[in-house]
């Protein structure tokens, strides 16, 4: 099994607006920058899944621009949920510095493997 969760996380958000690591630098308004820490879920028969915590910061100089982007970006990475892709929303928060517009909104996302069962998708409302 490969840990593809950034490749998917990149994928689904691009319609969206454009989606960096938080290390490129990006001029245009509003954009998004995301950090994921992975790791590797494992049992007697090897690794069955792989966890990341996630961040995402929606970032724009309008604060109808950012909620409008975080939004969909929440909307997008919903759609995720099923076969072996799940997504919790831990929490969102919205911060504004010198007119700069920042929403922070973390996940955990789970990529299971093909084989694995996903038991936290029997929770419909946060998985």
């Amino acid at each position: 099994m490969t840990d593809s969760l950034r490749a998917i996380l990149v994928y689904t958000c691009k319609s969206v607006c454009p989606l960096v690591l938080s290390e490129d630098e990006v001029d245009d308004f509003p954009y998004a920058v995301y950090d994921m820490t992975t790791t590797a879920l494992s049992d007697k028969d090897g690794i069955y899944a792989y966890s990341g915590e996630t961040k995402l910061r929606v970032v724009s100089n309008d604060k109808s621009e950012a909620d409008t982007t975080a939004a969909a970006l929440q909307s997008a990475i919903s759609a995720l949920r099923g076969g072996t892709i799940s997504a919790r929303l831990v929490d969102v928060t919205k911060e504004c510095v010198e007119g700069i517009w920042t929403i922070e909104i973390n996940y955990t996302l789970k990529q299971y493997a093909d084989w694995s069962e996903p038991a936290e998708q029997t929770n419909s409302n946060t998985e």
